[in-house]
């Protein structure tokens, strides 16, 4: 009666171990990054762009703005001929850092050509508009900080180079 207790017990292990119960992802292995458009020029200089961002970067999509797709395309150095701008986070040596990128297609190639640090835990919003009116549409990069509200940097095409012009706090009812 033993040897047969001991005998089922070891057939059970060993058929719940051959075919047992996989273990369950985590969450963020279940969090696929939003698809991009289908059939547009964009879609395939989106692909390029992201590729371009160190390795293990996760392209950050911001809860308002115009760019859906991650990647916002607009003429930020007011020569006629639209950059883009792309907002990531890096990880480096296991620490988040948030960081936006403008690239700008020189000899048909794309190249970044300014970054930055960005703050607070993702983004908020990126657009551009002409804040300070000289014709020249400017960055507004908005940084979510949780519960403490947002932070929105603006920058502006100065001295062939992206600079910051101002911060802005704002809260979740701007229009």
């Amino acid at each position: 009666m033993f040897r047969k207790l001991i005998w089922t017990g070891m057939i059970l292990t060993i058929l719940l171990w051959t075919s047992g119960c996989g273990i369950p992802p985590v969450p963020i292995d279940l969090i696929k990054p939003p698809s991009l458009q289908k059939n547009t020029e964009l879609n395939q200089h989106s692909t390029t762009i992201i590729s371009l961002l160190p390795d293990g970067s996760r392209v950050l999509i911001p809860e308002r703005g115009i760019a859906d797709s991650g990647v916002l395309f607009s003429d930020v150095d007011g020569d006629g001929i639209d950059e883009a701008v792309v907002v990531y986070e890096e990880s480096i040596f296991h620490e988040r850092i948030l960081k936006a990128a403008l690239l700008k297609q020189l000899d048909e190639e794309w190249r970044i050509i300014w970054n930055a640090e960005g703050f607070g835990y993702g983004i908020d919003y990126m657009g551009v508009t002409d804040v300070n009116s000289d014709g020249i549409q400017d960055l507004l990069l908005g940084w979510s900080f949780g519960a403490g509200g947002n932070g929105m940097d603006i920058y502006g095409w100065i001295n062939d180079t992206l600079q910051l012009l101002d911060t802005k706090e704002y809260d979740d009812e701007w229009k």
